[in-house]
């Protein structure tokens, strides 16, 4: 009976000229609702580019990185924004305390940025939370030998313990 019924619908539709329409006034202020959402939370959040290779190491630190040039370092590689550098087996085998191709790289990077700062240019060493010390103090040499002495280094920001502690003792509390 009511595939009768929606036949003889259609049919009287048909009849009278309409054809069936589309109110998009509630879909677009649902877009934009969306969008002007999407733009207000996008600013307060920063993303570093990063490589399923790097576990980057915990810390509950408040303040947040500015932008600036970053070194990557995993397992098997050294990145300069996105531009392989150096192998770390090649690095590590050498005696040198300077790594000479990330040396040549932040050189060329500093002259892309022109006159060296009062205290030299920032930089952020995004590196393997299982990194050897002894190569992480080569990259940071290396950095301050090419007036990149502003060195920050990049983290998972993890809650505080004691806001945590804070939160179940008002929870307890309630």
């Amino acid at each position: 009976m009511s595939r009768m019924h929606h036949g003889a619908r259609r049919q009287h539709q048909q009849k009278r000229g309409k054809s069936a329409a589309l109110n998009l006034v509630s879909l677009m202020d649902i877009f934009t609702i969306l969008v002007f959402f999407l733009m207000v939370n996008s600013s307060e959040v920063e993303v570093l580019q990063t490589s399923s290779k790097i576990k980057l190491p915990d810390s509950s630190s408040e303040q947040r990185p500015e932008e600036r040039l970053v070194i990557s370092v995993s397992q098997d590689d050294l990145v300069v924004q996105g531009r392989p550098v150096a192998q770390i087996q090649a690095v590590l085998s050498d005696d040198d305390p300077i790594i000479a191709d990330l040396k040549t790289e932040l050189d060329y990077q500093a002259t892309r940025k022109g006159e060296v700062p009062e205290g030299g240019f920032e930089i952020t060493i995004m590196g393997d939370r299982e990194l050897p010390y002894a190569l992480l103090k080569e990259i940071m040499l290396t950095c301050q030998t090419a007036e990149f002495a502003k060195i920050s280094l990049a983290v998972n920001k993890i809650q505080p313990a004691s806001d945590s502690l804070d939160a179940a003792q008002t929870v307890a509390s309630t």
